[in-house]
């Protein structure tokens, strides 16, 4: 007989009930789990009255009535919730209950917390009634086995279907950062080079904004070169030792001058592009290293433009550029990739059949739901807002893994604390949320769970706030900042691209200010940013308990006042008062997902390895997809880390493959 999962019993129950049809009816129909320990001779649930508490913003108790078949009452005592949101919600949630005949309902907007908790507590009692357990946050085993199988097998192609043939020396997947360098360095060194790229131009990844560099000749300019072994040891050290170190250390060789090659072509294109140094404290709890080198955008911020420089400049050593190519699988012949198969514009079969190596830059896998899912569900979880490059679907790692490559054993994204999502919402557990991108998420005004509380040391490096807030309620926090917040950003001097103010040396940040101000005028307009004259009224308007966030905000005043962190050690200079009318605050849950960072295993001379730890031959992997570098959390304050570590890869890519290294 066919099984149905507990959750997958209640979504019929509840379509039943919409439509007339009985729940009872159906489960013969379709014969319930013997785990659920119910039959439709004996009806669904024991008839008889259940109580069970949850946590909302105070604990609620739901106490629910069933005869065999139905919810026959609803009772809940909210008494604790906010009187405006929770309480006020009351009679709709037990509506909705009745209505839908289970805990898996809509809720009430502007009272997400009290929801969930309601709906908590009445899925217990459900338990309780049915002998089942079951959980709104969960999905059956039945639901979620799917996605486990998200590598699949690689397409069987006929000859005949296959229309032309190209043939070139090194053949490069990809116009990001990483592919455009090795594009641009194979040309360079006399190879017959083509780049194809799976969009149009306007679609192509380009290069990113900030890149990191050891001995660049800036820095060297500037004084302010990094000692290559302290950035090795901080790569090393940040990923709990699964960087390989000798791959880092070719990094920290060879990306000095990848960059002075990058400053020089930029330059051709009338693009500044300059090093970063910023300041350091005695006491700071974060190390800083300045390898960041950024692009100094005008008026118009495109990373096409950088690629477009780059790719000028290889073009006039011959290199050959196609879009809108979309790469199928690779070809192999015993052990050596001799080049792949495509689908051109047309939808036709390409072979492109390169003699001295295929470059894979195809991105990471953080656009392909699936295999996010799978691999990193505690990422998933942690996402607000999903910024992933269009062409990041994972194509060219299952490429590889069809290949014979292996692929990381630990699976690692790039996720940054600037996720905001409205002031009736809170995170999901199980799944990404559903808001906006704020970019001022990552400075370190105060920050308070949903109880009004304090909770962590606010500057840290982006993801690791997020893994603060993932033990908070429903992993949301607030920020919440006053009038002088311009005057307060200056002051904490943060790094990377959170900066909102010049460098030290007067380098651009990636945004300023005034952009940020305007992007907060937007969210304000939108319902994300609200804005109030007292600190009670904020309280209301983000749903947090007035007297303990209103102590709350008293008590950091007075840190803020005495220049000590008593509480979490937060630097001095990056406390700040709220205490200038209007005051401003947004709820957070999970980040902006920007990438994937782990990938294909790789050798020192970017070529992916097999099972054996070999070197398969032809095969070069880099970027987002390449692997041995990061885990666990990405070194955010070490800036353009993962651009860095593209562009340079790339570049000894290109060579290695057109000297047949």
């Amino acid at each position: 007989m066919e099984k149905i999962s507990r959750k997958g019993f209640l979504k019929i129950a509840a379509a039943a009930a919409m439509s007339g049809v009985t729940a009872a009816g159906l489960a013969a129909c379709n014969a319930a789990s013997s785990a659920s320990g119910v039959s439709s001779a004996t009806g669904i649930y024991t008839p008889g009255t259940y109580t069970a508490t949850a946590k909302g913003m105070s604990e609620i108790t739901a106490t629910v009535t069933f005869d065999a078949n139905t919810i026959t009452k609803v009772e809940l005592d909210l008494s604790g919730e906010t009187e405006s949101i929770g309480v006020a919600a009351k009679d709709k949630l037990i509506e909705q209950i009745m209505n839908a005949q289970t805990s898996q309902i809509d809720g009430v907007t502007g009272a997400t917390v009290t929801s969930k908790a309601v709906q908590n507590a009445v899925a217990d009692c459900i338990q309780q009634a049915s002998g089942g357990a079951i959980n709104p946050a969960q999905q059956s085993t039945e639901e979620t086995s799917s996605t486990a199988d998200w590598l699949g097998e690689a397409p069987e192609i006929a000859e005949s279907d296959i229309k032309q043939t190209v043939d070139c020396e090194v053949l490069v997947v990809g116009a990001g950062s990483s592919g455009s360098f090795a594009a641009a360095a194979a040309a360079e060194a006399g190879a017959k080079t083509i780049l194809i790229e799976k969009f149009g131009h306007d679609m192509a990844s380009g290069i990113r904004d900030t890149l990191a560099a050891c001995g660049s000749k800036q820095q060297q300019e500037d004084g302010d070169d990094v000692s290559k072994k302290d950035a090795v040891r901080y790569l090393c050290n940040w990923s709990q030792g699964y960087t390989r170190r000798s791959l880092a250390q070719v990094w920290a060789d060879k990306s000095g001058e990848t960059m002075d090659w990058f400053t020089d072509v930029l330059a051709e294109s009338g693009i500044d592009f300059r090093h970063e140094i910023d300041e350091k404290h005695e006491g700071d709890n974060y190390e800083v290293l300045d390898v960041g080198h950024s692009t100094q955008y005008g008026e118009e911020y495109s990373e096409q433009l950088t690629m477009d420089a780059v790719l000028k400049h290889a073009e006039a050593d011959g290199l050959e550029v196609q879009y809108e190519i979309t790469m199928v699988k690779l070809e192999k012949d015993g052990d050596r990739v001799t080049g792949l198969i495509a689908k051109n514009a047309n939808d036709e079969y390409v072979r492109y059949n390169a003699s001295k190596g295929v470059i894979l830059a195809c991105g990471g896998y953080s656009g392909n739901e699936t295999m996010m899912n799978a691999l990193q569900p505690q990422s998933v979880e942690q996402t607000c807002v999903n910024y992933s490059k269009p062409g990041a679907k994972g194509d060219g790692i299952k490429a590889c893994l069809w290949a014979g490559a292996i692929m990381d054993t630990t699976h690692t994204s790039m996720i940054f604390d600037r996720g905001a999502i409205k002031p009736d919402q809170t995170g999901e557990y199980g799944k990404a949320s559903d808001g906006a991108l704020f970019w001022m998420g990552s400075q370190p005004f105060l920050k308070v769970n949903l109880k009004g509380e304090r909770f962590m040391n606010e500057y840290m490096p982006y993801d690791l706030v997020l893994h603060a807030a993932a033990s908070q309620p429903y992993h949301t926090y607030c920020t919440v900042w006053d009038s002088k917040y311009a005057e307060d950003c200056e002051h904490f001097a943060t790094h990377g691209c959170s900066r909102l103010y010049p460098h030290v040396n007067g380098t651009n940040p990636v945004f300023p200010m005034d952009y940020v101000q305007a992007m907060n005028a937007d969210l304000q307009d939108q319902g994300y940013i609200v804005e109030a004259d007292t600190i009670e009224e904020l309280a209301d308007k983000l749903g947090l308990p007035k007297e303990t966030f209103t102590a709350t905000v008293d008590h950091y005043n007075e840190l803020a006042a005495k220049g000590e962190d008593e509480d979490y050690g937060k630097e001095n200079y990056r406390l700040s008062t709220l205490s200038e009318a209007p005051f401003y605050g947004v709820r957070q849950a999970g980040g902006y997902l920007i990438c994937t960072i782990d990938g294909i295993q790789i050798d020192d001379n970017m070529h992916a390895i097999d099972q054996d730890f070999k070197a398969i031959p032809g095969l070069y992997v880099i970027g987002d997809m390449s692997g041995n570098y990061f885990s666990g959390s990405y070194p955010s304050l070490m800036a353009g880390a993962a651009a860095g570590r593209s562009a340079t890869f790339g570049r000894l890519a290109g060579q290695n493959a057109a000297a047949g290294i």
